[in-house]
């Protein structure tokens, strides 16, 4: 199948087959209880297109054995807020939470070298995992503006004030949250330790930027820092 040949080419193609070849504009996530879900931000060191082949052809065998299931993919095309400037948002989820912490260590059996190789072909690599607690479906309109936002708060006192008035601010500016996720987990080596994760879409980018514009004049106090992607 010629599109399956062109995945091990560049994480582009590999997102493309994530998008379901492109044939939707609608991609639906569905998660089960006791599933874990992947969020990975990643930035690719340029000319790795020869080291990127061989990590999927090495590494995706042997998690998709262990129950990985990769989910529709994202270019980043802006780094609206934040220090972080990921390229690539990749999702993808696990049948348990077991399996997905021993991955790392089973990879290690039949590829060494697999954290070397993933340091050598991406300059970022962010991952963070969460269990998920209940049954839970959502799409993702590629026609929409999404946006993808991650929260540090200065302590672990929830609900942040901040927070709780940007979330209820959200659909009064007419934006929706397609997902919301909090205390996951960040496998040693690839921190990404964010209180809250959360993706909103929105049918107009005017709608987004006037709610922007409305919560830059709402007191940050006990927001530590936020990570904002536009994705595509």
């Amino acid at each position: 199948m010629k599109g399956l040949r062109h995945i091990l080419l560049t994480v582009t193609t590999y997102l493309i087959i994530h998008s379901s070849f492109g044939q939707s504009k609608i991609d639906t996530i569905t998660l089960k209880k006791g599933e874990v879900f992947d969020i990975l931000l990643l930035s690719q060191h340029p000319d790795r297109d020869a080291e990127l082949k061989s990590y999927f052809q090495s590494a995706f065998p042997i998690a998709k054995k262990m129950s990985y299931q990769p989910l529709p993919g994202f270019k980043i095309i802006n780094n609206n807020q934040g220090n972080l400037h990921p390229n690539i948002l990749v999702l993808g989820k696990w049948d348990n939470t077991t399996i997905r912490e021993a991955f790392l260590t089973e990879i290690l059996k039949d590829v060494p070298d697999f954290h070397e190789r993933r340091r050598k072909i991406w300059s970022y690599f962010g991952l963070r995992y969460f269990k998920i607690e209940s049954d839970l479906s959502f799409q993702i309109n590629r026609n929409h503006y999404n946006v993808a936002t991650a929260y540090w708060l200065e302590s672990d006192k929830r609900p942040n004030p901040y927070y709780k008035k940007w979330e209820q601010e959200i659909e009064t500016a007419g934006g929706k949250i397609l997902i919301q996720l909090k205390d996951g987990t960040s496998p040693f080596g690839y921190q990404y330790n964010p209180e809250y994760f959360v993706i909103t879409s929105w049918k107009r980018e005017a709608d987004f930027r006037a709610f922007q514009e409305k919560m830059k004049k709402q007191d940050l106090n006990g927001v530590k820092h936020i990570n904002e992607f536009i994705l595509q």
